[in-house]
């Protein structure tokens, strides 16, 4: 005899997997960017961007720790009661799963936010206690001008805040705000300051304004990615700062030694790294000044390596 068909579940005992995917994700999405928000606002725009690349772990981080959590629980409360149908039902697991899941996400999401936070501040903390943040920085060899209140160069025109990112004292509250002005002259300014802190100036190496990415790029401080970000950069005026950029890496090098620029071309044949395989791609044949050089600093002229 046939055994009898299994029941299907009930709709208040389903419990789809979709459903509970799509709840995780939306909450600790919200909490992920709110956080962001949140630190950004406490560093002034100066530390929080980094957030920007960690988000996705947020989202990941809530929605294995909930599903974890809620499956646990379930079953658990399956084990300790013997009927698991009914036991789901009256720890509220059943028809309000969607809740507790919701509720576990929250939870799992907030304490990442608070952990990050947390950290935040403790770097706020220390840069507010570095002699910097307390007497000014100024660019080395530089006489700058007297340290300006916050407030007063926000309110200043354009030029003043030009002339106050080139040669002020500024703390790290004065870069902060420096590198948040709408105005794209002030914020290439900023980039050219020999104390401007490294991590500021990559980030304003992502900056929207072609003319501050080009600031940025004849930056030697800058590190080997942010100069191969930049060598594909969409502007041929950030692209051509970066091969006068004596810094560049060779993986830059080698895709701006295809550029369709005589000037680019040239640079990059004289370029004091330029790698082997960076000076042969500039031997294409058209026999142009880049292409006598590249040969001229290839072992026997090139012959051998082509």
């Amino acid at each position: 005899m046939e055994g009898k068909p299994k029941p299907s579940p009930s709709p208040s005992e389903a419990w789809p997997l979709s459903s509970s995917i799509i709840a995780s994700l939306t909450v600790s999405a919200v909490i992920g960017l709110a956080n962001v928000v949140h630190v950004l606002g406490l560093s002034g725009g100066s530390i929080g961007g980094r957030l920007l690349a960690v988000l996705p772990i947020y989202f990941l981080a809530a929605f294995v720790g909930a599903q974890l959590a809620f499956w646990l629980l379930y079953r658990l409360a399956g084990l300790v009661a013997g009927q698991f149908s009914a036991s789901v039902d009256r720890v509220g697991l059943g028809a309000r799963g969607h809740g507790v899941v919701v509720l576990l996400t929250f939870a799992a999401a907030a304490w990442l936010q608070y952990a990050e936070s947390s950290g935040v501040q403790r770097v706020l903390q220390e840069q507010a206690a570095s002699p910097a943040a307390q007497d000014g920085s100024c660019p080395p060899g530089l006489a700058c001008t007297p340290l300006q209140p916050a407030e007063e160069v926000a309110k200043a025109d354009a030029a003043t805040r030009r002339a106050v990112a080139e040669r002020s004292l500024l703390t790290a509250e004065g870069f902060a705000l420096l590198l948040r002005d709408p105005d794209p002259a002030v914020r290439a300014t900023l980039a050219r300051r020999a104390d401007l802190p490294r991590d500021l100036l990559e980030r304003l190496a992502g900056d929207r304004n072609a003319a501050v990415r080009e600031a940025v790029a004849g930056e030697a401080r800058l590190s080997d990615e942010a100069l191969n970000q930049l060598a594909f950069d969409r502007d041929a005026r950030v692209r051509l700062a970066v091969a006068r950029n004596h810094n560049a890496p060779p993986t830059a090098l080698e895709m701006l030694a295809s550029s369709s620029s005589a000037e680019i071309r040239l640079l990059v044949a004289a370029h004091p790294r330029a790698s082997e395989p960076v000076l042969l791609r500039l031997l294409n044949g058209s026999g142009d000044r880049a292409e006598q050089i590249a040969r001229g600093r290839l072992p026997g002229g090139g012959k051998a390596l082509q």
